[in-house]
């Protein structure tokens, strides 16, 4: 029915109207406002007033016939409309009709107002398309079902897609918007169709700024420039390269801001049609991140310098490339006995002084040096220089700008710096050779007491070669009996012997006798000491009682205690372990330590002394004037003894200079009610000086060089039976 004929429909029953108010409608369908409710009529209607829209329509009446379809509802289901016109869609084998069949029944079951209908159709040229819409039931005042109006759209056209998928649904639309990324929905031909509220805030804009553009509008280039081609090759191939893959990129915000992107893209096809699906998060924040992370991984984040490994990789790849003109010199820093510096003051001055400390290298080392931290206190630089001249020009300047005071954190800090220096000799010295021998030249000045400098010599190297075979050797070297003790008499001011020292001796079955001053640092470094000195314990404990026996025990034996044995904590135990079986003996032995040992751990070096003492064993501080020297460590420390240096007796009387110390040091010890020892005493013009000035007691080649135990025995009981000493006027002494 036409418009025109409704209007007809209208005039015939105007009469109707004048019936009484009572009678909503008569039996012809006509409405108390005068709108007649034929349902053709209405559907005539509907479709008439809808005609401007691309809703295909149809309307069933409550008898379930087809009373009006429009040309596009018909087309669909591939009919012509008069076709359908009073027949029923249950007997059509099409999923359309099928689906309105379905919604009709679900209505007139549960008595809602409408229902959604979605199906997927072949149109004509066999291809597939989307046909959306809903079924709404048409009921009368009292709720009589009179029949069902169906609407409903096609959305084959992927320029329709998206818009109709985000509008059509209010909870789809607002599920997008709640999204905390952005959505773009373009068509094949990247055309934007839709896009959520996050992603207009992401980049800036307003929604009608951006429906309709092209994707390039949020590209910067050249990703803007390129997309087109991309864009040609689908049309063409229909392969799009991007899909199914997550990839970082970058955009380009409304203000022309360039901002780290990750984009990913779905494609979703009806039919032939297709529609991308665009997922993009601002990934700015993650970027500085990992940024930060890439950072601290290859730098210290005290010191701000590069880790061991991304120095190894920055310095190879520049040795590798030649590095331009010019060569290289590694130097290597290590701060000497740095743990004072936090035991003292804390770590926090600590971390302070090591700032300070990279700063210093970077203001004197040349620019575009590669610095490292190699450990706690362990640092590395890589610097171009001129030649060995300008390297250890370098060298020394650093090491006279590190070991200057450093005010770090309200507190003035000096440091003792050791630094091994080693120079490119060839165009492809790799970095690794470079820091052996920067290694070996660092080792060589620590042994020489530190806080020097010291450039690598190729007599470096087979030093090196022999600690680490004296280190294999010294291995076994106990249970291989090769190593004996040999003694040294002590004697008082009339060359009587009082006391003797326990001095310890290797000789290997093929390298022969090996020095003392060699084999004791190797056994040091390499923590043999502490095994060893156990040996020396028992070994010279087992002596003193087998000359108990004879008769010729001396006052005191002293034997030599390495700083680590020391400050384990197990020395007292082990002693009262080995001295179980002769305890008269504790107040027979003496121990000897270094001043480095004594003062490394203060507070331990007391409490050990003290548990010593408590035990009757006297202790004595060995080789005082070569390290610290300081009063304040030597009268907290519960010692009986001071033995003076070598280096300050072997000038006497000659050097005035060295006459003065040694007077103070004996008057110093006195002053605090401790006897003295002099060391390499070995000429008669020493001991008379020595004598003059007061030391107590004295030891030397004069009185007898280090010997076997039954030696010393026999100077022992020869001097009981002529009554004089050794080293004095009288009978000949024992040699």
């Amino acid at each position: 029915m036409s418009v025109n004929g409704a209007a007809t429909a209208v005039k015939a029953n105007k009469s109707l109207h004048e019936k009484p108010a009572e009678h909503e409608h008569d039996r012809d369908g006509t409405e108390e406002s005068g709108l007649p409710r034929d349902p053709a009529f209405l559907a005539s209607l509907a479709s008439s007033l809808l005609s401007h829209t691309d809703l295909a329509l149809v309307y069933i009446g409550a008898d379930g016939l087809c009373r009006h379809a429009d040309h596009r509802f018909s087309a669909l289901l591939g009919r012509a409309p008069a076709g359908l016109a009073g027949s029923g869609l249950d007997g059509l084998d099409h999923p359309l009709a099928r689906a309105v069949c379905e919604a009709v029944a679900v209505l007139t079951r549960s008595g809602a107002g409408s229902v959604p209908v979605d199906c997927e159709v072949a149109g004509q040229d066999g291809s597939r398309a989307l046909v959306s819409g809903s079924l709404l039931a048409h009921r009368d005042a009292a709720g009589e079902t009179l029949g069902f109006l169906g609407s409903f759209l096609d959305t084959a056209d992927t320029r329709r897609v998206a818009e109709f998928v985000t509008r059509r649904d209010p909870f789809v639309a607002t599920l997008l918007d709640a999204a905390v990324d952005g959505i773009i929905v373009s068509d094949r031909s990247g055309l934007i169709r839709s896009i959520n509220r996050a992603c207009l805030t992401l980049f800036g804009y307003e929604e009608g700024e951006l429906l309709g553009q092209s994707m390039t509008v949020l590209m910067p280039p050249p990703f803007s420039r390129d997309h087109a081609k991309y864009v040609d090759t689908y049309m063409r191939t229909e392969r799009p390269k991007i899909i199914g893959i997550g990839r970082d990129t970058l955009g380009r915000r409304k203000d022309g801001t360039v901002f780290p992107i990750h984009l990913s893209v779905g494609e979703a096809r009806l039919g032939d049609s297709v529609t991308f699906v665009g997922i993009i998060r601002d990934i700015s924040d993650r970027l500085a991140a990992e940024q930060r992370a890439s950072y601290l991984a290859r730098h210290d984040p005290l010191t701000g310098v590069l880790t061991r490994t991304a120095f190894l990789e920055e310095c190879e790849a520049l040795l590798r490339d030649g590095g331009g003109d010019g060569g290289f010199a590694l130097f290597t820093l290590d701060v000497d006995q740095f743990s004072d510096v936090n035991e003292a003051f804390g770590f926090h001055v600590g971390d302070a002084a090591l700032k300070a400390m990279v700063s210093r290298v970077t203001e004197v080392l040349p620019a575009n040096t590669y610095i490292c931290r190699i450990a706690a206190d362990e640092f590395a630089a890589l610097a171009r220089v001129d030649g060995m001249e300008h390297a250890r020009t370098l060298a020394d300047v650093l090491h006279d700008r590190l070991t200057a005071s450093i005010y770090a954190d309200r507190h003035w800090v000096r440091l003792r710096l050791s630094i091994g220096a080693a120079l490119q000799d060839g165009p492809r010295q790799s970095l690794e050779d470079l820091n052996a021998k920067a290694k070996l030249a660092l080792q060589a000045v620590q042994h020489d007491g530190g806080n020097a400098v010291c450039f690598y010599t190729p007599e470096m190297a087979a030093a090196a070669t022999r600690r680490m075979l004296l280190t294999v050797h010294l291995t076994h070297a106990i249970e291989r009996n090769e190593m004996h003790l040999v003694y040294q008499p002590i004697v008082d001011r009339t060359g009587r012997i009082v006391s003797a020292e326990a001095l310890l001796r290797w000789t290997h079955h093929t390298l022969g006798p090996v020095s003392p001053g060699e084999f004791i640092p190797v056994a040091e470094e390499s923590g043999l000491i502490v095994p060893i000195t156990d040996w020396v314990l028992s070994t010279a404990i087992g002596q003193m009682e087998r000359w108990q026996g004879e008769g010729v025990l001396p006052e005191r034996v002293f034997l030599n205690i390495s700083g680590q044995q020391f400050l384990r904590g197990n020395l007292t135990p082990r002693l009262e372990e080995l001295l179980a079986d002769c305890p008269d003996l504790r107040t027979r032995l003496g121990l000897e330590i270094t001043e480095q040992a004594a003062v490394r751990d203060l507070k331990v070096a007391v409490r050990t002394l003290g548990e010593l003492a408590a035990l009757g064993i006297q202790a004595a501080i060995d080789d005082f004037g070569s390290g610290y020297s300081s009063l304040s460590y030597v009268q907290q420390l519960p010692v009986a003894k001071l033995k003076i240096d070598r280096a300050f007796v072997v000038d006497v009387p000659e050097n005035p200079k060295s006459n003065a110390l040694i007077r103070a040091a004996i008057g110093m010890a006195h002053g605090l009610g401790l006897a003295t020892v002099a060391e390499g005493v070995e000429t008669e013009e020493q001991r008379d000086f020595l004598v003059s000035v007061g030391c107590d007691m004295m030891q030397g080649y004069l009185f007898g060089r280090p010997m076997t135990a039954e030696a010393l025995g026999e100077m022992v009981r020869g001097q009981g039976v002529h009554g004089v000493g050794v080293g004095v006027p009288g009978p000949k002494a024992h040699a």
